[in-house]
């Protein structure tokens, strides 16, 4: 059975165990600091009825605008990781050569 969950963490696993703790951490930090505004805001009696049914799509959106940030600079990530243009041919054959060099030298 070949889950999600498993996945995620298969990505991580023996390689970015601290990427995947800070992120865990400032993720449940996060939660908290808006748990705690949310429950300041909600328990002020003076606020107008309007404000509080506007607060979940105000939420939404920082979540959105978050996701969209995270996307953005993933995509940026694999595209400077993919910088380097393929060989010339020149290369490829010189490469080729060091390689067949090299595997006749372990086979004598």
């Amino acid at each position: 059975m070949n889950s999600n969950r498993n996945n995620l963490y298969d990505t991580f696993k023996d390689r970015r165990y601290g990427a995947l703790f800070f992120g865990t951490f400032l993720v449940l930090m996060g939660l908290l600091a808006l748990g705690l505004m949310m429950g300041v805001i909600i328990g002020r009696r003076d606020l107008p009825a309007d404000l509080l049914q506007v607060l979940p799509g105000v939420g939404l959106l920082v979540v959105a605008l978050v996701w969209r940030r995270v996307r953005q600079e993933r995509a940026r990530q694999r595209r400077e990781r993919l910088q380097h243009g393929p060989l010339s041919r020149d290369e490829l054959r010189v490469a080729r050569s060091k390689l067949m060099k090299d595997q006749t030298q372990k086979k004598s």
